[in-house]
């Protein structure tokens, strides 16, 4: 793995390039993480998966999270993960990529269907663990759950490790914006119908952040081609909690639709 900053205007963002002794294409697998992640706490995840795709990969740190810049503002609006979608075009655009097959976790795997919709020729695929495209009061719960439940934890101090700190601040965004008014009413369900690209989607059963109707209106949206799937004995992370089985579909789908590593 080689790691470097990135001068992303006024702040500097953590990139991790993995490459593949395969790679015979201009498709770079990028990683986006979820709402307390980073590059490191992909672990040797992203390894596997290039050695499943024969892609080159690029992982980095959102601004805010594991070793990029500290974030600067104080509120997030409801559009801040599109913003978070054009900052990866711009990372891309930075790093000379011009297509990407997208693995997004959480918030991750929403910034990736936002950028597909939106960048439609920039992007080829999407690997999505727990997206999330509208506000269900079950997920508000359970970020309220855990917010009290920090408290009596130590979790914090677990986050610590990876965003230094940052972790605080970073926490108190995640809970007030998913439970803050501006996110209320917050969808982008309207922005799905323009995604052009294959989907792989899916979540573990027992994923308190999220009901299995995330997946379905990802089914019954997007007009390319879908494939869900609710894992077995898995919460929010099923690439850890049921490794096997999550990286047997994403091999699957990979088979299915190897024309989109080949372009």
């Amino acid at each position: 793995m080689e790691t470097f900053y990135l001068q992303n205007g006024d702040f500097k963002t953590y990139i991790a390039n993995i490459k593949s002794i395969n790679d015979k294409t201009n498709t770079v697998l990028i990683f986006l993480h979820d709402s307390w992640g980073c590059v490191e706490m992909w672990g040797d995840f992203p390894y596997k998966m290039v050695k499943l795709s024969g892609l080159n990969a690029l992982l980095y740190d959102r601004r805010g999270y594991g070793q990029s810049s500290c974030v600067e503002v104080m509120h997030r609006t409801e559009f801040y993960l599109h913003d978070e979608a054009d900052e990866l075009i711009k990372v891309m655009d930075l790093c000379n990529i011009q297509n990407a097959i997208l693995y997004g976790h959480s918030d991750g795997a929403t910034i990736a269907l936002i950028a597909a919709a939106k960048y439609p020729q920039r992007i080829n695929g999407l690997i999505l663990e727990g997206p999330h495209s509208f506000i269900e009061e079950s997920g508000k719960a359970a970020v309220l759950a855990t917010r009290e439940k920090v408290k009596e934890t130590k979790l914090l101090t677990s986050l610590q490790k990876f965003h230094g700190n940052k972790t605080t601040e970073l926490f108190r965004l995640w809970h007030e914006t998913w439970l803050g008014e501006d996110f209320k009413q917050w969808s982008i369900v309207p922005l799905l119908s323009l995604i052009q690209c294959p989907v792989l989607a899916f979540q573990g059963e027992n994923d308190m952040f999220g009901s299995i109707e995330q997946l379905n209106i990802l089914k019954q949206t997007i007009p390319s081609s879908v494939t869900i799937s609710e894992i077995a004995d898995a919460e929010h992370t099923p690439r850890k909690e049921s490794e096997k089985y999550t990286i047997d579909l994403i091999n699957k789908w990979i088979a299915e639709n190897n024309f989109i590593f080949t372009k």
